[in-house]
């Protein structure tokens, strides 16, 4: 069980030792002045240990409740900096449920039970939106059922998401679980906040927060469980609105129609709505299209009876039913089979290419306010799409062609890249980039669509396209450093290449199982990653394809096998040495490879590689030959990296002119790029530059800013920096 105040402490206490000295944010000085109020006014004025910080911290906290919240509320609103996260805001006017809003809960756990329909969700929203002055971290809302599958629910994904609602960007989220449980519990010890759980069925799925207490958790649920209802003794229960309110939400849907003056029939209708909110408003919905009748609820009512409608179900179902009655037939077709696009949410241009239909037609399916949108995105409404699920429709036909559509324009988006870049899938023909959109920015924004068009491929079989898409997407993978977010696709196109090898050696089979690799060692999970790269280094050798493309695949994944064993040395410091030698025999093996071929693109990178594991092992000397190798064949972004490698080694022999030099020209280089997954490499080289330059002040300040920097992110390298800053005394 985790120990939030013992972990809020030691969180504080890091953003404690630089706030104490002064060297970062002037907005710290409150953080400052609450621990000089408890601690005394020479507390700080010299060096404070972090791990002394922290034992003083959290005795205080224990003790003292009042100091504890005062210096929590200081935290989180460092860590607010003047924004919240984007949150659905309830919606106006609500029209019940009144007694749960005049006194909400402020903190812990509260759980809402209530059917489908009931308006769980909303009344969640509703506290929130009431809370949220006392929040400075706002609000988030996670649907935990999208992790969900069949009964078992991906926590890590569910960590993920919170994350990301809270701000965190996605490269920064560590790949590996003892990583993202630290940067889970950093995150939320330091943020005050409120988070809607849609849809838990389990405990297990709400403990996850439960430990910060500090913050307000509301769980909805429909089906009450006993594990349930040990989190909140006295959980909201959700049926039908009251009266009053059912009245005035009927009254809101339903045009100009006068309830009141039919208040018999108007009551039956309640009745046979289960006053429920979702089954009024298509109620309401249903009487507005009778505006001009002479007895409007009258006639509704007596078209239910007619029909057998008896309950909510059938108040909506039928509601449903004329609404589709009304629109065009190629509308409603598009309705019915946009209920099932893959991942349900869409795009217009995904949207048109699923539907191989005009334009025209899915602007009328959103104009007749069927979808609801986030940004450019859309869906079917969730009671629309369970209605349009039952129709007939060909979405056989409709899946092949939005799979075509994105993977042509993943494969463009790769294509117009580095055209030395290794590609093992086979690519189409007659592609090219046209959209005005940044190449890699589509990528991303479409990640979510391109993994469940790649299940839903894999699922039909279509090996070649999984392959195609999985392919295309490393170069965003590696851009963006979203290794997580791959790992499912990897896995399912190693199974498809396999799939497609048959049983023989393929370069397809070899690659993909390399990429399946990295996910794995970038986990830590280096016991499996090690049977991957073994069987893909088993395959390039005996595949029989021409000499050269061998030999460019075989250093491709000696690229992959001496990242492997780099990345096991950083992580393992007794065998680092070993490792470290391993490392660079598997480079040398590439570099061996790319000479035969003459293949520069590729020794540029792996010079560059080599240098870089070269100094790990303090032979910086060795290195410089290395880099000055890979200066004849670098360009672009890889000789920036280059310089930062350089830097490094020009440091570590003491010249520090040289090493400037080449920072400066990295960090100017790699800014005008935009290649922001290096800013923090470049920051601290330019700190043990300075410390090494004899500057320590302004050494502290910017080890200092770093630590502020990954503080706010909870990112495990903010221990690393607090190393350094504290070796600067």
């Amino acid at each position: 069980m985790i120990d939030a105040v013992a972990m809020f402490s030691s969180e504080a206490a890091k953003l404690l030792a630089t706030a104490l000295v002064g060297r970062v944010d002037k907005g710290l000085g409150q953080l400052a002045g609450i621990a000089r109020a408890k601690f005394g006014a020479k507390f700080g004025s010299g060096p404070v240990a972090v791990a002394d910080l922290r034992e003083q911290v959290l005795a205080a906290c224990q003790d003292d409740p009042v100091f504890r919240t005062e210096l929590m509320g200081a935290v989180a609103l460092v860590n607010a900096a003047g924004q919240r996260p984007s949150a659905t805001e309830g919606v106006e006017p609500f029209f019940n449920h009144a007694e749960h809003l005049r006194a909400p809960r402020e903190s812990g756990t509260c759980l809402v039970y209530g059917p489908a329909g009931s308006g769980k969700t909303e009344l969640a929203r509703q506290i929130a939106g009431r809370v949220r002055d006392r929040f400075p971290g706002g609000w988030i809302e996670i649907d935990v059922a999208e992790s969900r599958t069949g009964a078992v629910v991906d926590l890590a994904l569910v960590k993920r998401q919170a994350l990301l609602k809270l701000g965190i960007p996605s490269g920064e989220i560590a790949a590996d679980d003892a990583g993202l449980d630290q940067q889970f519990g950093s995150v939320l010890a330091t943020r005050l906040f409120t988070v809607i759980l849609d849809n838990v069925v389990s405990a297990r799925e709400v403990e996850l927060f439960r430990p910060f207490r500090m913050n307000l958790v509301l769980a909805t649920s429909a089906a009450r469980t006993r594990d349930l209802d040990a989190l909140d003794p006295s959980p909201i229960l959700l049926g039908g609105l009251e009266l009053e309110g059912a009245r005035e939400m009927l009254a809101h849907y339903c045009g100009a129609v006068r309830l009141d003056a039919e208040p018999d029939a108007t009551g039956a209708l309640l009745a046979m709505s289960g006053r429920m909110p979702s089954a009024i408003r298509e109620v309401g919905l249903s009487l507005a299209r009778h505006g001009g009748e002479p007895y409007p609820v009258s006639g509704l009512l007596a078209h239910y009876q007619a029909n057998g409608i008896v309950d909510a179900e059938g108040v909506i179902n039928d509601s449903l039913a004329q609404t589709f009655a009304t629109l065009a037939p190629e509308t409603a077709e598009a309705v019915a089979l946009l209920s099932g696009f893959p991942g349900h949410w869409f795009t217009r241009e995904t949207a048109v290419a699923y539907l191989g239909m005009p334009d025209e037609v899915f602007d009328a399916v959103v104009s007749a306010m069927l979808t609801e949108q986030v940004g450019g995105w859309h869906r079917l409404t969730a009671l629309v799409s369970q209605y349009a699920a039952k129709l007939p429709a060909d979405r056989d036909a409709a899946f092949p062609r939005l799979l075509s559509h994105v993977r042509d324009r993943a494969v463009a988006a790769d294509l117009a890249g580095d055209a030395g870049r290794l590609r093992e899938y086979v690519v189409p023909p007659g592609l090219s980039w046209t959209l005005p959109e940044d190449r890699i920015n589509w990528l991303h924004r479409h990640l979510g669509l391109i993994t469940e068009v790649v299940r839903a491929a894999a699922r039909r079989g279509k090996h070649l396209e999984v392959c195609q898409l999985a392919g295309a997407l490393e170069v965003l993978i590696t851009a963006r450093w979203l290794w997580r977010e791959y790992a499912e696709i990897s896995d399912l196109a190693v199974r498809a290449a396999a799939a497609l090898a048959e049983g023989e050696p393929q370069a397809l089979y070899a690659r993909a199982l390399s990429m399946r690799a990295k996910t794995w060692f970038l986990a830590r999970a280096f016991d499996t990653a090690a049977a991957d790269l073994q069987r893909a280094w088993e395959l390039a050798e005996a595949v029989d394809i021409r000499p050269a493309r061998r030999e460019r695949l075989q250093s491709s994944v000696a690229e992959f096998r001496a990242r492997f064993f780099e990345e096991q040395a950083d992580t393992l410091p007794a065998e680092r040495a070993s490792l470290l030698a391993e490392a660079e025999a598997w480079l040398r093996k590439a570099i061996a490879l790319d000479q035969h071929l003459d293949h520069g693109y590729a020794l540029g990178i792996h010079h560059r590689m080599l240098a870089s594991v070269l100094i790990k092992a303090g032979r910086p000397a060795e290195a410089m030959a290395e880099i000055e190798n890979g200066r004849k064949h670098a360009t672009g972004r890889n000789l920036s990296r280059l310089d930062m490698v350089a830097a490094r080694a020009f440091l570590a022999r003491g010249d520090l002119g040289r090493a400037r030099e080449c920072w400066s020209r990295a960090r100017a280089e790699l800014k005008s790029t935009g290649a922001d997954q290096y800013q923090w490499e470049v920051r601290e080289i330019e700190a043990r530059i300075l410390a090494a330059e004899g500057q320590p002040e302004a050494a502290r300040t910017a080890w200092g800013q770093l630590i502020g920097d990954a503080w706010k992110l909870g990112h495990p390298r903010t221990n690393e920096y607090i190393t350094e800053f504290e070796s600067l005394r």
